[in-house]
């Protein structure tokens, strides 16, 4: 078993990496694609990645030392004669089944465990091909096939060419008993994943729940624009323009055209890119101050912030030797915070927005609805 247990583990390891790298990305798609982000819709994708990352790790690990394969390989690559398994197991299993003592004997011989393993290592396959990617049974069967095909070509071509001969063998049995395995997880998916929610429903779910504009979503929305502000900048120092007036100048004047930018933008087309990305637009909330103003209030507010800590050491000289400007970045940030964390749990907008009267809602459509 110890042959099964190292690919797993490593696979483990390179799934956590892989994970962790994948989250932000993952999470953008979710947003664009439906508003919101499904746990449910994440485990499942998340453990799929798990689940085919395992599977051919088992079928390529553990990798030979390059060093013992100079010598030319005497024994053969291919095992083609089907149904070569049944054979061996009658030929050399230690079971009789009058005798209860050879059971867990015979389980030990792999003769017995590496055709019930071939078969296992597909059943998930053709549990998810049926529950989330919704294929029928013609199609599972196809699929798992070219999936058990993929790996017993990888294992042929030595890993396509990396070594020099295969150091596994190549068997028709693993093909057959690999296909067996899907079309076993096809029906147990319709038989034991009846309780969980059709991809429909998660679909459906998500959009209900864009409706509600989190902190995590503005943040991605935010992102998005500032990588458009980045290329601006770009585009101005590549050009040497900076040249003209000092850094401090620049700053100034790039943070004031960032903001009028946007304000413009939602004025006129009333999303940002970044906002359009992920489903939501500005609206007031209250009457009286027409757009414009609203708009000049809230971005003229951020600007204000952005500014006081561009200059913060000059505005707040050093006292007895203390940068007091130092503590400005994590006073502002605890500020924020705390307006964050009170409008998670109140409900209220944050308070900028409260003060200009606007704030961000979902654009996204509901199945028969308007906009939302």
């Amino acid at each position: 078993m110890q042959a099964y247990l190292y690919p797993i583990e490593q696979a483990t390891l390179h799934f956590l990496i892989a994970a962790f790298l994948l989250t932000m990305p993952y999470t953008l798609v979710q947003y664009i694609r439906y508003g919101a982000v499904s746990k449910l819709r994440a485990l499942i994708l998340f453990s799929f990645f798990f689940y085919m990352l395992s599977a051919f790790y088992v079928v390529i690990l553990p990798l030979p030392d390059p060093a013992t394969m100079l010598s030319p390989h005497q024994e053969p690559f291919m095992q083609l004669i089907p149904f070569r398994f049944i054979y061996d197991f009658v030929t050399k299993t230690k079971l009789n089944i009058r005798a209860f003592s050879t059971y867990l004997p015979a389980l030990k011989q792999n003769v017995v465990y590496e055709p019930a393993f071939n078969v296992l290592l597909t059943v998930p396959f053709g549990m998810y091909l049926a529950y989330y990617f919704k294929q029928n049974l013609k199609r599972t069967l196809i699929f798992t096939f070219a999936l058990t095909l993929f790996f017993e070509v990888t294992q042929l071509t030595a890993l396509y060419g990396f070594y020099p001969y295969p150091y596994r063998l190549f068997d028709v049995d693993d093909l057959m008993l690999n296909t067996l395995g899907g079309v076993i997880g096809f029906f147990l998916a319709k038989r034991l994943l009846v309780f969980l929610p059709t991809r429909d429903r998660i679909d459906q779910k998500n959009i209900q729940r864009s409706v509600r504009v989190g902190y995590l979503r503005r943040v991605f929305a935010l992102g998005m624009d500032y990588i458009v502000f980045a290329m601006v900048r770009f585009v101005i120092n590549a050009a040497g323009l900076q040249r003209l007036g000092t850094q401090a100048l620049w700053d100034f004047l790039l943070m004031a055209a960032l903001f009028i930018g946007f304000a413009l933008v939602q004025w006129r087309f009333k999303q940002t890119l970044g906002k359009a990305l992920v489903h939501i637009r500005l609206t007031q909330t209250r009457a009286g101050w027409p757009l414009p103003v609203a708009l000049a209030v809230r971005y003229g507010i951020l600007w204000l912030l952005v500014c006081f800590n561009l200059w913060r050491a000059t505005l707040l000289p050093p006292v007895n030797g203390f940068e007091i400007s130092e503590l400005v970045p994590v006073g502002l940030l605890l500020l924020i915070g705390l307006d964050a964390c009170i409008g998670f749990f109140t409900g209220k907008t944050l308070l900028y927005e409260r003060i200009s009267g606007m704030k961000n809602i979902s654009t996204k459509r509901l199945p028969g609805a308007d906009l939302v």
